[in-house]
C-alpha cells in the first residue's frame, strides 16, 4: 500500500475526516486508499490558528501509520479556495502554485502501527517486521482473553 507521511496533528486530520485536502508543492496522480503515516517531529498545537483537540480517548500518535484516506482527485489549490472552512484554511497551505489532494473515507486505526515513515511516497509493506509484530502482539492478548 502507497503511504505518505505527515507531521501531526494534520495526520489526525486527515484520519479523523477533520482535513479534506491535503497541500502540497507538487501534484499527484496517485488514487485511491493511501495509509497516512504521523511524522516524529512535533509541532507546537499553541502554534497553529486553529484549535485541534484529539476526540475523547483519543490521542496523537507519532512514528507510527495512524489510519489510512482515498485520494479521489488533485487540482490547483486556486480552484478550492473559495470553499474553505477557516478550519480548513488553517490545515493547509493554499498559497497560489500549489495543489491540493482531495481526500475522502478516512479511516482511523484503533490501534497505530509503528513503523518509520520516509519523504514522498514509499511503499508500507504489512509484511514488515513491526506490521509482523504488531499483529502477533494482538494475537496474544486476544488469546488471553
Amino acid at each position: 500500500m502507497r503511504a505518505f507521511t505527515v507531521n501531526q496533528p494534520y495526520a489526525y486530520a486527515i484520519v479523523a475526516g477533520l482535513k479534506g485536502y491535503e497541500t502540497r508543492t507538487r501534484k499527484t496522480n496517485i488514487r485511491g486508499r493511501v495509509a497516512v503515516h504521523a511524522g516524529k517531529q512535533k509541532i507546537e498545537l499553541a502554534d497553529m490558528s486553529v484549535a485541534l483537540v484529539p476526540r475523547e480517548g483519543q490521542s496523537l500518535h507519532y512514528g507510527a501509520v495512524v489510519g489510512a484516506v482515498e485520494i479521489v482527485d488533485c487540482v490547483p489549490v486556486e480552484d478550492v479556495g473559495d470553499g474553505l472552512t477557516e478550519q480548513e484554511k488553517a490545515l493547509g497551505d493554499y498559497s497560489p502554485g500549489r495543489w491540493a489532494w482531495v481526500l475522502k473515507n478516512p479511516v482511523m486505526f484503533d490501534t497505530p502501527i509503528p513503523v518509520k515513515g520516509k519523504q514522498g511516497w514509499w511503499e508500507w509493506d504489512e509484511g514488515l517486521p513491526e506490521w509482523k509484530r504488531f499483529l502477533k502482539s494482538r494475537f496474544e492478548r486476544t488469546e488471553k482473553l
